[in-house]
């Protein structure tokens, strides 16, 4: 299943250089999209997305959605990347990865490089969110009863003008 990007949108939509082999990147895919997307779109319309993108069967609307989800997996994965490129689960353990004519990171290079690509992908999820907010109506399965764990999904209880806050005088 392809998880809203391709081989290609990462190469060329961030710092993931063509001589990266992919499936190195692949897992941390599949869980970013799942860990950052899900939670936005709640699960019912994060499945019914996911399922017409790898169908082809999504509408304009839905299309223009995905270039809002796609730069959110993109740098999510290049963030988890950075650190499982710098270092691998082998048979032994933990192990830094290390090539010819290359140069040894240190840790506190890696966590910088993570934050870089974090701010911005934390950026385009704030994109996402407003986005959604802003057009919710254009999404059926985001604003259907189905829907139940999204993040930001309107709820459809009354304002009453109250809140929880005590005021003492």
């Amino acid at each position: 299943m392809i998880y809203f990007i391709t081989e290609n949108y990462l190469k060329t939509q961030t710092p993931i250089t063509a001589n990266v082999d992919v499936n190195d990147v692949v897992p941390y895919i599949k869980t970013q999209s799942d860990m950052r997307v899900q939670p936005i779109l709640g699960t019912y319309f994060y499945n019914y997305m996911l399922t017409g993108y790898n169908a082809q069967t999504l509408n304009n609307d839905e299309e223009t959605l995905v270039t809002y989800i796609q730069p959110v997996v993109a740098w999510r994965s290049a963030e988890d990347a950075v650190f499982g490129l710098s270092y691998q689960l082998k048979n032994k353990g933990i192990q830094q990865q290390f090539g010819d004519y290359s140069s040894q990171v240190t840790q506190g290079e890696v966590v910088f490089s993570m934050e870089h690509y974090a701010q911005k992908a934390s950026f385009y999820e704030t994109r996402l969110f407003r986005y959604l907010k802003e057009n919710k109506d254009l999404y059926p399965e985001f604003i259907s009863e189905l829907n139940k764990d999204s993040d930001i999904k309107p709820s459809k209880k009354e304002d009453t003008g109250f809140t929880n806050s005590i005021l003492i005088i």
